[in-house]
């Protein structure tokens, strides 16, 4: 049986906004990182990722950011079943959005695991953009 595009069309929420990106990886933060290592740390996720070194906690591979207040999924980008993905967070768990100045294709973001904690663990997830201007004009970061 073949599906049609409409038949996936209505198959997802119509008020999503959906970015498509490569999901380079994503580590966790020890408690004593600061603001100014971050680069370095989504540095070494990148090397990581390109290098083919990839462990458990960074697997390069095409998806969809898919924003759904108060809902932020992340599913494969070959899969039309929004009941698929990869992580989904809490919008409102994010605490910081990281852009690469020198390399405008790739952002990153914090997620905290627990808001009203400010000693709760964080993670950083990284993204690259095959279109930088996609990121600069989503409002996405």
């Amino acid at each position: 049986m073949e599906s049609s595009a409409d038949e996936k069309e209505n198959s997802l929420p119509s008020s999503d906004r959906r970015f498509a990106l490569s999901y380079i990886g994503w580590t966790t933060l020890d408690r004593r990182t600061t603001l100014p290592m971050l680069p370095w740390l989504v540095a070494d996720i990148r090397r990581k990722s390109e290098k083919g070194d990839c462990g458990p906690q960074v697997q390069s591979r095409d998806v969809q950011l898919v924003l759904n207040p108060p809902l932020l999924r992340c599913v494969p980008s070959n899969n039309s079943n929004s009941s698929v993905f990869i992580f989904e967070h809490k919008a409102q768990l994010i605490s910081r959005f990281i852009h690469n100045s020198n390399d405008l294709s790739y952002f990153a973001y914090l997620l905290r695991g627990q808001p009203d904690n400010p000693e709760s663990e964080m993670s950083c997830h990284v993204f690259k953009a095959s279109d930088p201007t996609l990121l600069c004009t989503s409002k996405l970061v």
